[in-house]
């Protein structure tokens, strides 16, 4: 398989609840209703063998759930929306949610201060929901609302109440949720309207800390890689004081007794543990730079509660108030200002300086760039000068409108070749046959959350291009890196902190932008900076002018719904419009891959020129050197 880290960038594993019983065969849900198959029928390639099927129509009607369960569910509307009025003395709170929507940072407030536990509230996908619940509380609201919103949503306020009627009923809570295994969760099987009608309970999983490495374990499987005297102290979890969950894996905490009320990042994994540990690796074997992320200041252990076995949980690392490029594009987007010219410059030149130094290192590179991933550091009295700093390198790779093509388009085949079901076996023979003879490494692997050590990460795609640096001293890998560095230029120069330029994750995170420009589309980059971005570009589907090769999205998100782009109002489209859209975006990218599979095999036979335009155009695309050349010159013309 192309590796878990492709299903967990994309959405297809994660979350288990609903992917154990779901079946790539069951007819497609509305696809202009945001559910948790959107994924599969619209966000991956797997859209084109389900839009084949006939829409189903997945939530519950109030009255056949009373029937089912024998409860008595009468409620009137008012009274419900009534009750969403915060507690005036609240016991639980919010800090955000997962990408999914359904993976809710929640937390009581007696947990605040002491170790972190990592337990998270898993709500029921939003087809389960009962009808006329689901058109009051508008759970989906919660995939695309930022942050700073997420508190005001009907679903955040009933969550909360549902939390405070429930937990006090439950005798020992406080103890049970304090003593559960590192990485539990609350589970809300079922919605209702009254608390007493809904299954919830703490789920215990001790699987987690039971897949936990040892710092011995990780010492020996690292040990020609990381020097001893580059290893960090290890404290363990029950030193840290938890202030904050801010993402998926990443926590504020003080640490009392080494540093202090410093807050301070506690990073861990509860999902794919092993892009974790390869990121430790990574940082303890690169040396420091200024504009990468500093190595980790602890590892943090966990004793388990199965067993006794002490396992790293996670790294302690420095937190970077100023947030992200993201949260800074974002900010003055919103405000009507722009960054000046020469701290775009300074940026640029920077994050093109801290590329070249991780390809320096024999396994390095980077494949995930995006304004997420970059965070601010100031001086801290004044925004007037700002240095950009990388983080997140677990080598997962990117989002499909960040990757390159020459991975892309592997990726694609990976997916077919890996999810595909019974009904679909042809196109997954054929999937997986085309990535032998391509790329001959290439086999099926099973979904095995153990670590084990691999250079150059998990991703399959990347992982092919490393190996062909390391064997012929190829450009490929560092020109792939370079098409990402000209998207994230663009989105640096014009302002936007999304391309807005393909099918994939982007579209559920912005709610009625569809008048906000795309890549390619330029506003106000320089031409000089324009010309750049072409040429680290080269071979992005965005830029073909013909219909048939060039990447239209058609797609966007309008009042909670995908839509037509050029939709005037929700009421105009249908879900029969919205799904021909996606299936013709996918089977035009599909031809594309093939179409590259193609092209690779040409290179594999003695006496065949290439054929095909993505690898010639991929080799004429600038080195990072030559880059950092140009913004160079740039910046001391603007100064």
């Amino acid at each position: 398989m192309r590796s878990p880290s492709f299903a967990t960038r994309h959405g297809i594993t994660g979350l288990p609840e609903w992917w154990k019983s779901h079946d790539l065969g069951v007819t497609c849900t509305n696809i202009m209703e945001l559910s948790s198959t959107v994924v599969i029928d619209v966000l991956t390639p797997l859209a084109v063998y389900q839009l084949q099927k006939p829409v189903e129509q997945h939530s519950k009607s109030p009255e056949n759930e009373d029937t089912a369960r024998g409860q008595n569910l009468a409620w009137n509307r008012d009274d419900l929306i009534r009750s969403l009025t915060p507690s005036v003395d609240p016991k639980w709170r919010i800090d955000g949610v997962d990408i999914d929507g359904r993976r809710f940072f929640a937390l009581p407030l007696f947990a605040i201060d002491k170790q972190p536990v990592r337990i998270d509230v898993w709500l029921p996908p939003f087809e389960e929901y009962p009808l006329e619940l689901r058109s009051i509380l508008k759970p989906e609201e919660a995939m695309y609302t930022p942050r700073d919103q997420l508190l005001s949503l009907p679903i955040s306020k009933f969550l909360l109440k549902t939390l405070e009627e429930w937990s006090p009923t439950v005798p020992g809570f406080e103890r049970d949720y304090l003593a559960a295994p590192f990485g539990s969760r609350i589970i809300i099987a079922d919605i209702a309207a009254s608390t007493r009608d809904m299954t919830i309970y703490l789920l215990p999983d001790y699987d987690i800390e039971q897949n936990m490495c040892s710092v011995d374990q990780l010492k020996k499987a690292w040990c020609n890689k990381v020097n001893e005297e580059d290893w960090p102290p290890t404290i363990d979890v029950s030193e840290l004081s938890f202030k904050k969950q801010i993402h998926e894996a990443i926590s504020l905490v003080t640490l009392p007794g080494q540093l202090g009320d410093r807050v301070v990042a506690l990073k861990s994994l509860l999902r794919d543990q092993r892009y974790m540990y390869n990121e430790i690796k990574t940082l303890l074997s690169l040396r420091p730079h200024a504009n990468l992320v500093p190595r980790p200041l602890f590892l943090v252990t966990k004793k388990a509660k199965f067993g006794g076995k002490r396992g790293v949980a996670g790294f302690v690392m420095e937190y970077f108030e100023g947030g992200s490029l993201k949260d800074l594009l974002l900010r003055s987007k919103a405000e009507g200002t722009e960054l000046d010219m020469r701290q775009k410059l300074r940026f640029a030149r920077q994050l093109t300086e801290v590329l070249i130094h991780v390809n320096q290192h024999r396994f390095g590179f980077y494949p995930d760039l995006k304004p997420d991933n970059l965070v601010i550091r100031s001086d801290g009295k004044t925004e007037e000068v700002m240095d950009l700093v990388l983080l997140d390198l677990e080598q997962r790779g990117g989002w499909f409108s960040w990757s390159p093509p020459e991975v892309l388009y592997v990726e694609y085949m990976e997916i077919l070749a890996t999810w595909l079901d019974y009904e679909h076996g042809q196109q997954k023979q054929r999937a997986t046959e085309r990535l032998q003879n391509c790329l001959g490494s290439w086999e099926a692997t099973s979904q095995s959350t153990r670590y084990k050590d691999q250079d150059g990460g998990f991703s399959f795609a990347w992982k092919a291009l490393l190996q062909e640096r390391l064997e012929t001293n190829s450009k490929r890998l560092e020109r792939a890196q370079v098409f990402m560095l000209g998207k994230l230029l663009w989105c640096l120069f014009e302002g936007e902190a999304r391309l807005r330029c393909g099918i994939d994750h982007e579209i559920l995170q912005e709610n009625d932008a569809q008048d906000a420009i795309g890549f390619p589309h330029f506003d106000s980059t320089p031409k000089h900076v324009q010309d750049m971005i072409r040429e680290c570009t080269r071979g992005a589907p965005e830029w073909e002018v013909d219909e048939k090769r060039g990447r239209k999205t058609g797609l966007t998100l309008k009042g909670g719904k995908l839509v037509q782009t050029k939709s005037i109002s929700v009421d105009e489209v249908t879900d029969t419009a919205t799904r021909k859209i996606a299936r013709a975006f996918w089977e035009r990218e599909l031809e594309q891959a093939n179409a590259f599979m193609d092209e690779l095999l040409s290179c594999e036979r003695p006496g065949m020129d290439a054929t095909g335009c993505i690898l010639p155009e991929a080799k004429r695309r600038p080195l990072l050197s030559d880059i950092l050349s140009r913004l160079v010159e740039f910046e001391e013309v603007c100064l």
